[in-house]
């Protein structure tokens, strides 16, 4: 796990006769300017998480961009909310930012009983800058070789309930899963693992039938041929070819599923901070050669939003999300 980065403490002393300014030109300038000294983005989520890769490809665009280092932080626990509760509590100064998901600001919102914060209240929304639809996959001997004989395999006359996996109670996985069984109509059980790598692996052992995983972090398995990708959420085709949207094979619900991510930091921000923040994420994430890359990944571009813009839409997914965990039943501490 990465360090937590800790900003090297400088004393200034005035030197005898002379003011700094004269002997340093533009230092007086640069005194309270942003960014002062490196920044960190906190990651809520382990290492090679669909969170860390997207955190990681920002990170050296961002500080290319602002001229000062960008470190990753992971901070692994309690479904995220420990890493963001850090970036809550930590100085607005616009140096310590959070990588932030649909997961970690409306689904948690709704998941959890007791929170020490409020997501959606005491982070300010810097950009949203990328999505990625889940995909519904399974493994590559799974005798469904369509959504069809998924949905007839789960509606069989007598056949034991399909198990699907989900990587832990909650997540945005577990909830296109709920999803996905109230349109099919069908009983099925649900399997939580302890995160989307051994929640995969239990289904190409056999352990469950199906389920929805981020497509940054199964596009290489499907296009190796070693899963089976069925359909993906969102509204466009993702970067799976040749596999159809949930919405163009009928089930126009998951229009609205794509997982967005975005660039968050503690109540208070100075706006003139915000907006310098902003604009350097927007131009990074739209210029050709990060673009790609994302893209190549399972990554798409978000189109820039305002503050504003991005205010009303966190609102609005809090409460989509909330409906689904509602749905679901599920319930953490």
């Amino acid at each position: 796990m990465d360090r937590p980065h800790r900003p090297l403490r400088v004393t200034r002393r005035p030197l005898l006769g002379l003011g700094v300014a004269a002997l340093l030109p533009g230092m007086a300038l640069a005194q309270g300017s942003f960014p002062a000294h490196p920044l960190t983005i906190v990651v809520p989520y382990g290492a090679g998480s669909t969170n860390d890769i997207l955190a990681r490809l920002l990170a050296t665009n961002l500080g290319a961009k602002l001229g000062q280092p960008v470190v990753v932080d992971n901070r692994v626990g309690a479904g995220g909310t420990l890493g963001i509760g850090q970036v809550v509590r930590s100085q607005p100064d616009g140096h310590t930012l959070a990588l932030v998901s649909a997961s970690s600001i409306p689904i948690n919102r709704a998941l959890y009983r007791s929170i020490p914060f409020d997501p959606a209240r005491d982070l300010a929304l810097v950009s949203i800058t990328n999505s990625t639809p889940n995909a519904l996959i399974v493994s590559a001997d799974h005798p469904a070789k369509s959504l069809a004989d998924l949905v007839a395999l789960a509606k069989q006359p007598g056949a034991p309930p399909l198990r699907y996996f989900s990587p832990g109670n909650g997540t945005s996985q577990h909830l296109s899963c709920v999803q996905f069984q109230k349109l099919v109509g069908a009983e099925m059980e649900h399997i939580p693992y302890r995160g989307p790598g051994e929640a995969i692996t239990g289904m190409m052992a056999g352990e469950t039938a199906f389920g929805f995983a981020s497509v940054p972090s199964v596009v290489g398995l499907v296009r190796d041929g070693r899963l089976r990708a069925l359909g993906t959420t969102g509204p466009r085709p993702s970067a799976l070819p040749g596999v159809p949207t949930l919405v163009a094979l009928g089930y126009g619900s998951f229009a609205d599923t794509d997982v967005w991510y975005g660039i968050a930091a503690p109540k208070g921000i100075p706006e003139t901070v915000r907006t310098t923040l902003r604009e350097a994420l927007q131009a990074i994430v739209t210029a050709p050669t990060l673009r790609d890359r994302l893209s190549a990944a399972g990554f798409d571009p978000v189109p820039p939003m305002t503050a504003v813009e991005g205010d009303a839409f966190v609102t609005r997914q809090v409460s989509f999300w909330a409906d689904l965990v509602q749905q679901s039943g599920a319930k953490l501490d």
